[in-house]
């Protein structure tokens, strides 16, 4: 899988999401997406998926909507945090 250059993108705790790091404003801002945030806008189904294959599938389809997710978490006004900002249905 090809990520956008300099971009960390993990799955986190068991497929509850996607977390990554996003240079906004000269801060490096951690963000997390959630799984319902990807299977409801980015076309993300897991039925039927073994743990690896999960994790694949979760990673393409965040991969996937990364350009709006990239806009999301910019126009995100609760930056900088010290903690990861979680975007989910309901920033979308």
């Amino acid at each position: 899988m090809v990520y956008p250059v300099g971009l960390e993108v993990v799955v986190i705790d068991d497929g509850i999401g996607v977390q990554f790091q996003y240079l906004i404003g000269g801060y490096n801002q951690t963000f997390s997406v959630s799984r319902e945030a990807l299977e409801e806008h980015f076309g993300l189904a897991l039925a039927g998926f073994s743990v690896k294959d999960r994790d694949h599938a979760i990673l393409g389809s965040f991969l996937h909507g990364w350009e709006r997710i990239r806009d999301t978490a910019a126009r995100s006004r609760r930056v900088p945090s010290d903690h990861p900002i979680v975007l989910t249905t309901s920033d979308f």
